[in-house]
């Protein structure tokens, strides 16, 4: 029986929150038996788990996570298994949004599920704090204070978080050599500090954006075709994104579409 997860996102209220963090979430749910697949994303998410165990299941293990954890940046699909009680508050941080809250290289954290206290023990210790509030809400809000608490950047981290974002958003045509020509930055320089920040090389990390891309036009755009979402995503032609789409997802396009097994496949969602 499928099981439609119900999600609640809070926008960001706090404008020194909003370069770095793209949104909260919330799921609550009772007396449900879950087992869907996890695609790649280039979010980084802080989880805040307050009630029964999720387990991350991939093609080599199998994970029970710690109540409070990040699932870093992934580049493969895994599996999440939950039963019983659902109750879960998420932080959604843009690939390089999460440095600036616990200040440690990111390099680790790529398709890895990490105990948040082993990261930052004041963060997570503020964080367990936030949540423990009765109304939703204020919950929300008492996260951001606690982020805000741990938050601190310089002009320099702040230059290089820019220069992560302008390559993620300029044409994925415009190769790294190009880019950092364009720049004058040293490539070996660029691709470090990508990792440091981010977790992934620039190259691999606009790959993740772009299957993540794809994978929303094939859930929300089912009329799309194949060769729309591929001219669309810049990918060479259609056996390029096939292939590429594949490494990803563990299936081809259609059979996705026709498995139906993701999260973002079975959940609606409400905003505030």
């Amino acid at each position: 029986m499928v099981v439609i997860l119900n999600i609640t996102r809070y926008a960001i209220k706090d404008e020194r929150l909003i370069p770095w963090i793209k949104f909260f979430w919330q799921v609550e749910a009772v007396n449900v038996d879950l087992h869907y697949k996890l695609l790649p994303t280039e979010c980084i998410d802080v989880i805040l788990n307050l009630a029964d165990n999720m387990i991350y299941e991939t093609e080599l293990e199998r994970i029970v996570a710690p109540p409070f954890h990040i699932n870093g940046l992934r580049s493969k699909y895994s599996f999440i298994h939950q039963e019983n009680t659902i109750r879960i508050f998420g932080i959604s941080f843009y690939p390089y949004g999460l440095y600036p809250f616990v200040h440690k290289p990111l390099n680790k954290l790529q398709n890895q599920v990490v105990n948040l206290y082993e990261l930052s023990f004041n963060l997570a210790q503020k964080l367990k704090e936030a949540v423990t509030n009765d109304s939703n809400g204020s919950v929300v809000t008492a996260i951001e204070k606690a982020l805000i608490d741990e938050f601190s950047i310089n002009q320099n981290f702040t230059e290089k978080a820019q220069l992560i974002s302008d390559f993620l958003k300029s044409n994925d045509c415009n190769s790294v050599k190009s880019f950092c020509s364009e720049r004058s930055i040293n490539i070996k320089t660029f691709e470090r500090m990508f990792l440091n920040y981010t977790g992934y090389t620039p190259k691999v990390l606009r790959c993740i954006r772009r299957f993540q891309n794809a994978s929303n036009q094939l859930v929300h755009q089912h009329s799309a075709s194949l060769t729309d979402i591929t001219y669309y995503n810049s990918f060479t032609d259609q056996s390029h994104f096939i292939r590429e789409f594949t490494r990803f997802s563990g299936t081809a396009p259609r059979t996705f579409q026709l498995e139906n097994d993701t999260v973002k496949q079975n959940a609606s969602y409400t905003y505030f």
